[in-house]
Formats: structure tokens, C-alpha cells, sequence
């Protein structure tokens, strides 16, 4: 008999005939150790290689300072982005679908951070005219809330 020495998490809940259940993920060949390992749809513009990096760059993932919306008609001055793909669950219909989290990080070092397609949108376009970031020299944005239709969405505008 071989030893498993594979993580597999387990639903500990006992079923109506008191029989433990199946460990969920043990017969989906899913691996705990790739999923915390392997980054996914995420994009960082940092080059993080000293420890001090490293710390402000997850910080910056992980507990962003501030929310982008709490922000609106402020400028703030743009040197890097972190981009991943997060799932959304539309309360009303159970419903889950995949859309941008972005957090900027300013020229000192302070985080905002938003899930938005506009912002994302309004990236991609700046990219293409200002180019891939780390910006030397930062990139002046005015954080702005349009309407469309009954919704309301965050996007920039450039500041010259």
C-alpha cells in the first residue's frame, strides 16, 4: 500500500447515515499546493527584488490603502498597476462572473483599489498611448464617475 502524501481538503460533515463525506476535492484532482503557487490572470508592473519590495508590493495586492470610488474628482499621480481577475457574485441571481480588480499604486507608494471594468478599460487606452508601466514620470489621473443608464461607473481622465 502506498502512502498518500498529497493535501487534500475534507468535508468533515457527517451525512444522514453518520458516514463521514467525501473529501471534496479528492476525486476532482485538484491540487491545493499548484492553485497557491500558480498566479493567475494577474498582472504587476513592480519588480519587486529587495524584502522591503516584496512587503509594499503584497501590501499593495493584499490591503490596498485606499478604495479608487472614495476618490472621485481627485488627482492622483500613477507609477504602477496590479491587475488580477476576480469572481463576482451577483447577489440577486446567485450568478457569478469574472471581472478586473485593479489596484494603482501613486509615485509615494499609496495604494487604491477598485473592481471595475471602466478603470480597466480607461488603462488599457492609456497604455496604448503612454505605454506599459512602471511610468518614470507618473501619469497624472482624475479618478471620474459617469452614469450609463441607472448604473454608475468609475473611469479617468488624463491630466496634462
Amino acid at each position: 500500500m502506498t502512502e498518500n502524501k498529497e493535501l487534500q481538503l475534507v468535508n468533515n460533515e457527517a451525512t444522514e447515515n453518520n458516514v463521514p463525506a467525501k473529501p471534496v476535492f479528492a476525486d476532482e484532482g485538484y491540487n491545493l499546493i499548484a492553485d497557491l503557487t500558480t498566479a493567475k490572470l494577474s498582472f504587476s508592473s513592480m519588480k519587486a527584488t529587495t524584502q522591503e519590495e516584496k512587503a509594499k508590493l503584497y501590501n499593495a495586492m493584499n490591503n490596498p490603502d485606499e478604495r479608487l470610488a472614495d476618490n472621485i474628482n481627485k488627482v492622483i499621480n500613477a507609477k504602477d498597476l496590479y491587475v488580477e481577475i476576480v469572481n463576482c457574485v451577483n447577489p440577486e441571481t446567485g450568478e457569478v462572473t469574472e471581472a478586473p480588480r485593479i489596484v494603482v499604486i501613486d509615485d509615494m507608494g499609496k495604494s487604491y483599489q477598485c473592481v471595475s471594468v471602466g478603470i480597466f478599460s480607461a488603462f488599457k487606452k492609456i497604455i496604448q498611448i503612454f505605454g506599459a508601466p512602471t511610468w518614470e514620470t507618473p501619469i497624472q489621473i482624475e479618478v471620474k464617475q459617469i452614469s450609463k443608464g441607472q448604473r454608475k461607473m468609475l473611469t479617468l481622465n488624463v491630466v496634462a
